[in-house]
């Protein structure tokens, strides 16, 4: 249950909403396929259209790693804690997705700053040990060259965000959602000064809210209706091997590297988990990538590129998230943010209670889209 010590009731909340409402999720990515879920938990009917099919864009181009730095941020990194530990209970609740909880080690900081990163994030109750280059190589014997120190995150993981989607969705559907796919919304609907529906080629789906997890083209859609949300959409690149034997169980961040092995077998490796800003051409940037993670991994083996991504990363231009119902637009909810993956359970949860009962979740007031009113 989200934290609801202070809650006020959302002053534009339709008085005629009723406790079972009927509410269109526009974005099939890792957000929308967790507020879907929470919403039928919560006893709402959801229909959840996207104009191609179930984590078509952003999710399907991300990193996967779920995690709470930053710790000089106080109130984004609890927020970010909190959302990885209802991780660990959605995990508990549906087995079956396709989250991994094996802890992150993290070398990318300067020798001089690694000590005070690790006690930051422990004391911030992220929990977190220095290792030595001993301790490292019995942990990763596959490392080709341990580093002297590296932070240990325990209770990080990693995720298949668009494996994760499309499992939210079906148990979503299990329990009553719609889903419809290949459905472009081309307008919002009104009944006078409430979003009453939205309209796809096929006619108008009507219902008591909207919520839009639309990624890069949330801005685009909003700026139709008259509110300016400021996106900076930075691009990155992110590279998928061929499958090799077994690695490694976490995901290892170094200062040239990041890279993960997810259960087929292969690898997504990036400079950057956010994925390296193409814009020095794809091809010396592959090349160069590949390079780095031959030297990073003792007896690699051949390994080829088996696919590339280029996505624009969804970023509020403050890089918090944007949540909640949009100020002047009754009935409208967004949820955009560049950390989907690792708030998606938070973000989920939160905003069903609130489109579901009609009061707010403190926890989302700091990150709440009215700020760019």
């Amino acid at each position: 249950m989200p934290d609801t010590s202070c809650v006020v009731r959302i002053s534009a909340y339709p008085e005629t909403m009723n406790t079972h409402p009927h509410v269109i999720v526009v974005g099939a990515g890792i957000l929308g396929a967790s507020i879907a879920y929470h919403l039928v938990k919560a006893g709402a009917k959801v229909t959840v259209v996207d104009e191609g099919k179930p984590a078509n864009r952003a999710t399907h181009g991300s990193f996967g790693w779920i995690n709470a730095h930053s710790p000089e941020d106080v109130g984004y990194f609890q927020f970010r804690l909190e959302s990885i530990r209802r991780w660990h209970k959605l995990k508990a609740e549906l087995p079956a997705l396709p989250v991994r909880f094996g802890g992150t080690l993290n070398w990318e900081d300067p020798p001089e700053k690694i000590e005070a990163f690790q006690r930051a994030l422990d004391e911030g109750g992220n929990p977190a040990r220095l290792l030595s280059s001993d301790e490292i190589a019995t942990l990763e014997p596959r490392l080709a060259e341990p580093p002297a120190r590296a932070i240990e995150a325990a209770l990080e993981g990693v995720a298949d965000p668009a494996g994760i989607a499309e499992a939210l969705l079906f148990a979503a559907i299990g329990k009553g959602a719609v889903l419809r796919t290949n459905a472009r919304v081309e307008a919002l609907t009104f009944d006078g000064k409430r979003v009453a529906g939205v309209e796809v080629p096929e006619g108008i789906i009507e219902g008591d809210a909207v919520v839009m997890t639309t990624g890069t083209a949330t801005a685009a859609l909003l700026a139709d209706h008259g509110f300016t949300l400021p996106m900076d959409n930075a691009p990155g690149l992110l590279i998928t091997t061929t499958p090799v034997p077994p690695l490694t169980e976490r995901i290892l961040t170094s200062l040239k590297l990041h890279v993960w092995q997810k259960d087929d077998g292969t690898l997504l490796v990036g400079e950057d988990f956010g994925g390296t800003d193409p814009s020095e051409g794809v091809d010396a940037i592959c090349a160069r990538v590949m390079e780095r993670l031959q030297a990073f991994f003792s007896d690699l083996g051949p390994v080829e590129i088996a696919a590339t991504s280029v996505m624009r990363r969804p970023m509020p231009a403050d890089s918090y998230p944007a949540l909640g119902q949009v100020p002047g637009l009754n009935g409208l909810w967004v949820a955009v943010t560049h950390s989907g993956v690792t708030l998606a359970p938070m973000i989920g949860e939160s905003l069903a209670y609130e489109i579901t009962s009609g009061k707010m979740v403190k926890a989302l007031h700091p990150y709440r889209v009215h700020r760019f009113a």
